[in-house]
């Protein structure tokens, strides 16, 4: 019978390849999408993504210090939409002054 971490570690790496799948889509949308907001939508499903499997695999290692890592990122991730957005609305009120 499998050990309990061994089931667990074997979940976890299954939910961290499920992300990486899912990142890659989200990816095609920000690559690929229509307008701008699909592409800052797309973003930041992407750094939401990413900062769920940095603690996955933070989980997988043991590894503690991968969680101030993903504050961090969450810090970057939420100033770079919030500068994305301020970007795409100085340039439509500019194009349509």
């Amino acid at each position: 019978m499998p050990d309990v971490m061994t089931l667990r570690n074997g979940l976890l790496i299954v939910c961290a390849v499920f992300l990486s799948v899912s990142i890659f889509f989200c990816l095609m949308r920000s690559a690929l999408g229509p307008r701008y907001t699909d592409r800052i939508t797309a973003a930041s499903i992407i750094g939401t993504k990413v900062i769920v499997l940095i603690a996955v695999l933070a989980l997988v290692v043991g590894e503690d210090y991968l969680a101030d890592i993903c504050l961090i990122y969450a810090i970057i991730s939420f100033l770079s939409v919030v500068v994305l957005g301020r970007s795409v609305l100085e340039n439509k009120e500019d194009s349509e002054e």
